[in-house]
């Protein structure tokens, strides 16, 4: 499946984007996000805000794993700005409300997010499951991006 899905929030993938796929099965998880965490240490976030996608990465990933279709992959795009990242998380998952407003989970991607917001469309070889998945934004500081932009 290829995605080139373009959130609210103006994201869309470019040459500083990483994409990358596993299974959706739960024991994936610890490799989704580390490999989240260090893409945003690379990156030059700082300790709290990658602690903060690590766990904004187990909690969206376990919401789509759970609800997902036997045999799907759970796909992870960052993309990579100067004032901010955002992380799109997505999966063909079955019929039902996968990040209800006032769920748990929905409160902390909330509370580790800048911006949070869901996306869902049908997904072309199934007349009954869709590709759900959540974006995720966090604001970089001002510090951060400067040092980001000089390299």
């Amino acid at each position: 499946m290829t995605e080139a899905h373009t959130t609210h929030s103006g994201s869309h993938p470019d040459d500083r984007s990483l994409r990358f796929e596993m299974a959706a099965r739960l024991e994936n998880l610890a490799m989704m996000r580390t490999v989240v965490a260090a893409a945003a240490t690379v990156d030059d976030l700082d300790m709290d805000m990658v602690a903060d996608l690590k766990l904004a990465t187990d909690e969206a990933c376990t919401r789509l794993v759970r609800s997902s279709v036997p045999n799907a992959m759970l796909v992870v795009r960052l993309d990579f700005h100067l004032d901010r990242l955002v992380m799109a998380v997505y999966a063909h998952c079955q019929p039902g409300d996968v990040f209800p407003l006032d769920s748990f989970s929905w409160h902390v991607l909330s509370s580790l997010a800048d911006h949070v917001e869901t996306f869902e469309r049908a997904h072309p070889d199934d007349p009954v499951g869709h590709i759900v998945g959540v974006s995720l934004t966090k604001l970089r500081d001002a510090g951060s991006a400067v040092r980001v932009a000089n390299g």
